[in-house]
């Protein structure tokens, strides 16, 4: 069974971490890279309070008009955030984003500092070569050849 740690590595190169008083013109130039889903909002201890997405920047873009490029990430992040833990279940972690059409989720630690951001495509794969792993060692454990 695999766990969230086992895919953190990948997880972690796409962390990006601002503080609530950094402005929406910071998470904007982050979120401009393909290969960054998220950027995670923590308080002066580093807790994740919130996190900023690309949805988020457009909504400012739309309803504050001329004043978006004042906007704190504080004031435009979203709260209320789907999380895993490191020692998540990959499959749980899955059926978590997949009921709610999430591509990117923060992983936090214990305590609520920010990890890594795990994609939808890192689970897909890591959970694909986990069903391949087993399907061979049942297939040797068939033909005679045993478990290795």
């Amino acid at each position: 069974m695999n766990l969230v740690r086992h895919i953190l590595d990948d997880a972690r190169k796409r962390l990006a971490v601002l503080s609530r008083d950094s402005l929406v013109a910071e998470a904007a130039e982050i979120l401009a890279n393909p290969e960054m889903p998220i950027v995670v909002v923590c308080d002066s201890e580093g807790i994740a309070v919130g996190v900023v997405s690309r949805g988020d920047i457009v909504r400012v873009l739309a309803c504050a008009k001329g004043d978006a490029h004042k906007m704190t990430t504080s004031a435009t992040m979203t709260t209320a955030v789907l999380s895993c833990h490191v020692d998540q279940t990959l499959r749980q972690v899955w059926e978590s984003m997949n009921a709610r059409s999430l591509r990117a989720v923060p992983v936090f630690d214990g305590s609520g500092r920010p990890q890594g951001v795990v994609y939808a495509r890192d689970l897909a794969r890591a959970l694909l070569d986990e069903m391949n792993e087993e399907e061979l060692s049942l297939r040797d454990y068939v033909l005679g050849i045993g478990y290795q």
